[in-house]
């Protein structure tokens, strides 16, 4: 019987003679570590006569012994974390006296669901793998990748290993904005008639008060129409401005001397245009920002980037005030001179549209992954497939319709109307979110040191996904970057 030693320290030098089965002519001895085919018992004694069924007790065990693990070249449907300084041993002929045949067949690891399907855990001591096909499936979950092998801080060496990733996912779409556009804002109000304070006494200090601002709040954020003009008996108030913004000018009121022809036409600054100007439109949000760069690589496994989310529009101005009408003698019922009509407020500006969220990246295809590890790989094939594409960034939505001005008071007896106080502007669209992070095809990614590569090794990476469009059929034209394809990829 062959007394085997302790499976510490690094590399094939620590396991006895005659327990490694491709260096040999035969079958190793059942002193040589722990027996696993997927025919057999956990609860069994784990030698070639009663091996157990999986490959975490037969590492748990191994660990326990200090010794190595020897696999039939049959599926095991599991997903594997090695503890440091474990050995295993696939490749081998259950069915003819554990012979090795790993030239030709070898032990498969393959969860069979999204997961990463072997994990060299660090701590101390060296894990050895031979003659192991892992095969991770492809990812399903939105923007999940599909991870063969990830070496987490560890030293570890593979030999005669296949590590073939499936399919990253695609990233989750980003959320749209509400469709809807927001409600049209409250109209201005209505300036007063001429000669429509008769309860007070008439005369030259009677004064007809212009249409109220009006207040339309959008999230905190207000846009207000400037007050309509007074209507006096000597002359008319001009309208005030309304406020987000600077255009939106009140129409100037009738002025007491006869040489301006005074009207209500709209001409920002001319004292004889008593309309209210329109709002000006409020700015649309940014656009939300591409997504661009790598990714990050850590013990978790891969991690893309995605979309930035767009900005919320600006609400638009607020219509300019109304000018008012000057009044006069003999203009009221009686022949009294009493004010002359006042002008109507400005519409309140619509609220600005809300913006999309940014799509998600798509998840990574990866044969095998080290991050700050140590590895070395010696005749080995490894293969990535395709990265998932970049998530679509939310669609925006349309700013809100400003309101109608208010209609200036009428005139009496000969006196002008009053104007009218200018439409609200219009709310500005929000943003469209940005695109996702296409998915990286990667052969080998590492963090740290590099790799080394012995022997035959091949390194065979699939295709890069794209990048998500940018929302609203990429309007901002702020689609995610493509992922990247490479036999070997370092990751800051």
């Amino acid at each position: 019987m062959l007394t085997c030693e302790k499976y510490r320290g690094r590399g094939s030098e620590v396991v006895p003679s005659g327990c490694v089965p491709s260096e040999i002519d035969g079958t190793v001895d059942d002193a040589c570590g722990v027996f696993v085919a997927s025919t057999g018992d956990d609860g069994s004694a784990g030698t070639q006569a009663e091996p157990v069924a999986t490959l975490a007790e037969a590492l748990r065990r191994a660990v326990e012994k200090g010794a190595g693990v020897y696999a039939c070249a049959e599926t095991f449907k599991e997903a594997v974390e090695f503890p440091a300084g474990t050995k295993l041993f696939g490749g081998l002929d259950c069915a003819n006296g554990w012979r090795w045949i790993g030239e030709t067949a070898k032990t498969v690891v393959t969860p069979g669901e999204e997961a990463i399907a072997l994990k060299v855990m660090r701590g101390e001591g060296a894990v050895r793998i031979e003659d192991v096909s892992v095969r991770a499936a492809d990812a399903q979950a939105q923007g999940a990748s599909s991870i063969a092998i990830l070496v987490d801080g560890a030293e570890a060496e593979l030999v005669r290993c296949e590590l073939i990733a499936g399919n990253g996912a695609d990233g989750a779409e980003g959320e749209d904005a509400p469709s809807e556009v927001p409600a049209q804002a409250p109209p201005g109000n209505a300036g007063r008639d001429a000669c429509s304070d008769l309860d007070g006494t008439p005369g030259p200090d009677v004064t007809l008060s212009g249409g109220a601002q009006v207040v339309n709040e959008c999230g905190g954020e207000l846009s207000i129409g400037g007050s309509g003009g007074d209507g006096n008996a000597t002359n008319g108030g001009g309208g005030d401005v309304g406020q987000v913004g600077v255009e939106g000018q009140g129409g100037a009121g009738e002025p007491a001397t006869m040489s301006l022809s005074w009207s209500c036409g709209v001409t920002p600054g001319d004292a004889s245009k008593g309309g209210g100007n329109a709002g000006a439109n409020g700015p649309p949000g940014e656009a939300g920002v591409a997504a661009s760069g790598l990714g990050t690589l850590s013990s978790s496994g891969y991690a893309g980037v995605s979309g930035g989310v767009g900005g919320t529009g600006t609400p638009g101005q607020g219509g300019g005030g109304g000018g008012g009408a000057r009044g006069g003698a003999a203009i009221c019922p009686g022949s009294l001179q009493g004010a002359g009509a006042s002008g109507g407020s400005g519409g309140s500006g619509g609220c600005g549209g809300l913006p999309g969220q940014g799509g998600g990246a798509g998840g990574a295809s990866i044969a095998l992954a080290s991050v700050e590890g140590k590895v070395t790989l010696k005749d080995c094939v490894l293969k990535a497939r395709n990265g998932g594409k970049g998530g679509a960034g939310g669609d925006l939505q349309p700013g809100g319709a400003g309101g109608v001005g208010g209609v200036g008071g009428m005139g009496v007896g000969g006196s002008k109307n009053a104007c009218d106080g200018g439409k609200g502007g219009q709310g500005g669209n929000g943003g469209p979110g940005g695109g996702g992070l296409g998915g990286p095809s990667l052969a080998i990614a590492y963090r740290g040191e590099g790799v080394k590569q012995q022997g035959q090794t091949t390194l065979t990476p699939g295709t890069e996904g794209a990048g998500g469009p940018g929302g609203s059929s990429n309007v901002a034209e702020n689609a995610g970057a493509d992922g990247v394809t490479a036999a070997e990829q370092e990751f800051p």
